[in-house]
């Protein structure tokens, strides 16, 4: 079949300006991106058959266009989902519900991981809190006033006093064989007032947290690793 009439009377030129117009009036950037993307690829195959010898100047340019949109394109993607995380970072990324993907890894880079191959006290009740932690499996031991309770995997140690720059307010040991996340206070910080999105994300992720435990929280705590209702008063 003679492909030569679709080429010369500028059809693919017309597919590829469609392209671009329905980009161009799509509010979704990664669609818009893979309306330019299509169109780019309409342009590029215009350009070959156009006339006996490819317009090789006009192609390059669109390549280097395409390569820029798809660059950006695989941007997005990593901000919109967890391809490419490690089961262990898509199960810590269920406790993070306020914040999207790629806000999850921006955080992450600056998390240390931790298996306490023997007790850990990671927390001292009047004491300053430098790192907050993160409980990624296993449970802690949270200490006050001679009562114990249990902090099980998926909450935070220390948001209060990352919030409000306070001291501990109860001793929190980690056992032998669980798995905690923990983020310098001031590196934390200062990345939150660089990215304002983030910084919002993370409050919210905080205060959730906390209203979370001030709904469970009970006055009759008993005495010696009484659980507590799967959530814990923050130090």
């Amino acid at each position: 079949m003679d492909f030569s009439y679709f080429f010369s009377t500028g059809v693919f030129v017309q597919l590829a300006l469609l392209c671009y117009v329905l980009g161009l009036l799509t509010r979704n950037e990664l669609m818009l991106r893979l309306l330019v993307l299509i169109g780019t690829v309409f342009y590029i195959i215009y350009y070959y058959f156009v006339s006996d010898t490819p317009l090789w100047d006009a192609i390059w340019a669109s390549l280097v266009i395409g390569a820029a949109n798809l660059f950006v394109i695989g941007i997005i993607l990593m901000e919109r989902t967890t391809y490419g995380m490690s089961p262990q970072m898509v199960a810590l990324y269920q406790h993070f519900p306020t914040l999207n993907p790629g806000q999850f890894r921006k955080i992450m880079k600056r998390a240390s991981w931790t298996t306490a191959d023997q007790p850990i006290q990671i927390s001292r009740k009047g004491g300053t809190l430098d790192h907050l932690f993160l409980i990624a499996s296993g449970n802690a031991i949270l200490r006050r006033n001679g009562l114990e309770s249990v902090i099980p995997e998926g909450n935070f140690v220390g948001e209060i006093s990352f919030l409000i720059e306070g001291p501990a307010s109860a001793d929190v040991i980690v056992p032998q064989g669980t798995t905690f996340v923990q983020w310098n206070r001031q590196k934390l910080k200062a990345q939150m007032r660089s990215a304002p999105q983030l910084s919002n994300a993370l409050s919210a992720l905080f205060n959730k947290d906390i209203a979370r435990k001030l709904a469970v929280s009970t006055p009759d705590i008993t005495p010696q690793s009484a659980p507590f209702s799967n959530q814990t008063p923050d130090q």
